[in-house]
């Protein structure tokens, strides 16, 4: 899966794989993963997926969301398991995480699971864009993976940075199954965990001269806890910021502004006219925080 990290340990080139028996009836043995990077000529063990996962499929399109970490009451989902079953938590328990689970490429809490007649289980009190997914909580589609979140049954396959961008071709094999007569499945690692989360708190102004000043709160991926008189980690080997300056409709780029390390940065007045012809009232921007090994990471727009 290319999705944000769960967890801070997992600050690397992999990438979270899950499994559960195809056959509900069968029992699980576990399973072993494999690659080939020579078009099947050899196949390489990667790791070994000892429980089987929380697992299914939504038979409806989760709808967007955009009041930040208030709880979605206004959406739900409704969940086809292909293994295990699902439960309600308190709003503690909402809070704390303990049902987290993943939907499309988006990282999410649920408070509700109710048992349907049919089997399925519908999933209410959403609390949305876990662990910087934000950037996955729009454009849902009917038949998206579900996948319940538990650390047993989630495993983190090593990869490095080398195989970031490659298209390989994996097999998972049921412990005691064969190589050859397993199902293949064509991958490509994006190293989604080390791209830095959007930036916050969006905004700026102009000064006396027409330049737009645009400033921004960087966030991290690594230690994000709220603690008392002190900054998060930066999570990233060095600062840095790239900003694109867009026409109204995000069509047409204008201008990037590179070479930024600090959370601010100047569209002058002479850079507007260049750009537009003359100054403008409102500016539309994407702002990326840089990582050293990935490059951009998921992009902030706003308009100031």
């Amino acid at each position: 899966m290319n999705i944000n990290m769960l967890r801070d340990i997992d600050d690397d080139a992999g990438w979270y794989a899950a499994a559960c028996a195809a056959d509900p009836a069968a029992t699980w043995t576990g399973a072993n993963l494999y690659v080939t990077r020579d078009l099947r000529a050899t196949y390489s063990f990667l790791a070994t997926l000892v429980n089987e996962a929380t697992m299914g499929t939504l038979t409806n399109a989760l709808g967007d969301f955009h009041s930040g970490n208030m709880v979605d009451e206004l959406n739900s989902i409704n969940v086809v398991l292909s293994n295990g079953s699902l439960s309600s938590t308190t709003y503690d328990g909402l809070l704390s995480g303990v049902n987290t689970c993943i939907v499309g490429d988006e990282i999410l809490y649920f408070r509700d699971a109710i048992l349907e007649g049919d089997g399925s289980y519908t999933l209410t009190g959403l609390l949305r864009g876990r662990r910087g997914s934000e950037y996955a909580m729009t454009n849902h589609v009917a038949s998206e993976r579900f996948i319940l979140v538990n650390t047993p049954t989630i495993t983190r396959v090593p990869q490095v940075t080398a195989d970031i961008g490659s298209s390989y071709i994996y097999k998972a094999v049921m412990a005691g199954g064969n190589l050859s007569s397993a199902p293949e499945k064509a991958f490509t690692n994006l190293g989604t965990g080390l791209k830095p989360y959007s930036v916050a708190q969006l905004g700026g102004g102009r000064n006396a001269a027409g330049d737009v000043i645009i400033n921004w709160v960087r966030r991290t991926r690594i230690s994000g806890e709220w603690r008392d008189n002190v900054d998060v980690l930066l999570g990233e080997t060095s600062e840095a910021y790239e900003v694109e300056i867009w026409d109204s409709t995000y069509t047409t780029l204008k201008r990037t502004i590179t070479g930024l390390s600090a959370q601010s940065a100047t569209y002058t007045a002479a850079q507007q006219t260049t750009d537009f012809g003359a100054l403008q009232a409102t500016v539309y921007v994407t702002v990326y925080q840089l990582s050293g090994v990935v490059g951009r990471g998921h992009p902030a727009n706003g308009s100031i």
